[in-house]
């Protein structure tokens, strides 16, 4: 009985070699292989078929577009990540999607090479896309930073692809990032620290002050971990909270559970804030939330998780006269820097930060200058000798 012929064309011997034509998509592809056997033809033409039709869109025809790249990966890899991630992948890969599916008329994924990663960057360097109020795109330069993370989208869409054969390179990996001056977080000293929560309020602002607090003991991450902290997570006993990595759909950054310390602080604030808070009632039930609305709003239920305190905080930074460009993630940086400048241990550091690879933990040790002193310290030394010291 044959063999049951599962590939769209035919195969030809020619001489010494096998010509293989196959059909996908309305397209014909022709392929010629020397010093092959029959049956090594027909398992080509087999593979071959197989590889070709990945790159198809689904249900369609023809090979996938920018378009549909983008569309897929969005499918399969958004969901994956976090919340926050979610929202930030979004928005980068509609950057993406208006270039490439409506002004280039969304070529084929195959066809984008170098060159015309090149040309997306050099317009993306011009464009600006809208904020409230705003047309949705419009001219106007943006920052390398923007441009290099836009970038850094470009190449996980084709990087996926490449993985599943629906594209057969990645072509951005040929285009160097746009230069650009990396920012700098801001470490407050202990005078700013302390400053700023003030500036909270504690009386005034309860929950403002808890979180300004939280960040600045734990180094949680603000909107993803801090503001999702449940009462069950929080062992005041053994002076640990827990951070969940993934709880019905919801998906911290490494999607991995871990446990911090509690700083003696922390623990009694937590204390004073659970005796205050936790049995209350809103509309005849407890709120589980550590961080929830008080009162109903027109855009919230009292009891509700607080969403975002974002605006707050940069209210509380501008009245305690800290830089401007002081934002909630860099109390996350100072905790681990102060934890690296007391010589903590950094495998500790990574577990409690929920860093997935210790070199992101040791990438904060150009923001400890103390161990710079060693270079001051022994040559100081026999001068202080000298003089009695």
């Amino acid at each position: 009985m044959a063999k049951r012929k599962d590939y769209p064309g035919h195969i030809r011997q020619r001489g010494d070699s096998f010509q293989v034509v196959l059909t996908v998509g309305g397209e014909r592809h022709s392929s010629s292989l020397t010093g092959a056997t029959r049956e090594g033809a027909e398992e080509y033409a087999r593979k071959e078929y197989d590889r070709l039709r990945k790159r198809t869109r689904r249900g369609g025809s023809g090979f996938l577009t920018m378009g549909g790249l983008i569309d897929a990966y969005e499918e399969s890899e958004v969901p994956k990540k976090a919340e926050r991630t979610q929202h930030s992948y979004r928005g980068g890969l509609d950057v993406l999607r208006h270039y490439f599916a409506e002004v280039k008329g969304d070529p084929r994924a195959d066809h984008v090479g170098p060159l015309q990663v090149q040309e997306f960057l050099d317009w993306r360097s011009r464009h600006r896309f809208r904020r409230k109020g705003e047309p949705r795109v419009k001219k106007a330069p943006v920052s390398a930073r923007t441009v290099a993370k836009d970038r850094t989208m470009l190449h996980m869409v084709f990087s996926w692809g490449e993985a599943l054969e629906i594209v057969d390179r990645n072509p951005v990996a040929r285009v160097e990032p746009p230069r650009q001056d990396p920012r700098e977080p801001v470490i407050l000293s202990d005078a700013q620290y302390e400053r700023l929560l003030e500036a909270c309020g504690r009386e005034e602002r309860p929950f403002l002050w808890l979180y300004v607090l939280l960040l600045g003991e734990t180094g949680l991450r603000c909107d993803s971990e801090a503001l999702w902290l449940r009462w069950e997570a929080i062992d005041l006993e053994r002076g640990f909270l827990t951070v969940e990595g993934i709880r019905k759909g919801r998906r911290t950054k490494s999607g991995k559970a871990r446990v911090v310390p509690l700083t003696q602080r922390l623990r009694d604030a937590l204390r004073d804030h659970a005796a205050a808070y936790r049995l209350r009632t809103y509309h005849g039930k407890r709120s589980a939330w550590v961080f929830h609305h008080e009162r109903d709003r027109r855009h919230a239920t009292a009891g509700e998780r607080i969403q975002r305190l974002r605006d707050s905080f940069d209210n509380a930074v501008e009245r305690a006269e800290l830089p401007a460009d002081l934002n909630q993630h860099d109390l996350r940086h100072r905790r681990v820097t102060k934890w690296l400048a007391e010589g903590k241990a950094a495998h500790l550091v990574q577990k409690a930060m929920g860093h997935s690879d210790l070199r992101t933990t040791l990438g904060y040790e150009h923001l400890v200058p103390e161990d710079l002193l060693q270079l001051v310290e022994e040559s100081l030394q026999p001068r202080a000798r000298e003089v009695g010291l």
